[in-house]
């Protein structure tokens, strides 16, 4: 069976060298090293990190897509696990809006 970063990689949508960077990045930002050592647990606390990184390649609402394919996995692997919900529309946009307001006033 492929590990969860493995899957997880391909939920990005984007060419595997990018989506591998991206999850891996997200992974040792949250202390889980090697990737492929990713537990669910894991997986939900990563995907901020993996939110802000797709938002770079992606508009909201792919990144809204890809996050969500994402969260199934983990809905796959914990069956009992209620539905987590994803981040409201408007929340993820005013974090972007509000990231590249700091960008631009440094």
């Amino acid at each position: 069976m492929r590990s969860l970063f493995e899957q997880m990689v391909e939920c990005c949508g984007l060419a595997p060298a990018f989506a591998r960077k991206i999850i891996q990045d997200s992974c040792e930002r949250i202390g889980v090293s090697p990737p492929e050592s990713m537990t669910p647990a894991d997986l939900i606390r990563s995907l901020p990190h993996v939110r802000q990184a797709l938002g770079v390649f992606l508009d909201p609402g792919e990144v809204a897509l890809k996050t969500a394919a994402m969260r199934a996995l983990v809905k796959g692997s914990w069956p009992n696990l209620p539905a987590v919900t994803p981040p409201a529309p408007d929340q993820e946009n005013r974090t972007a809006q509000e990231e590249l307001k700091g960008r631009s006033s440094s």
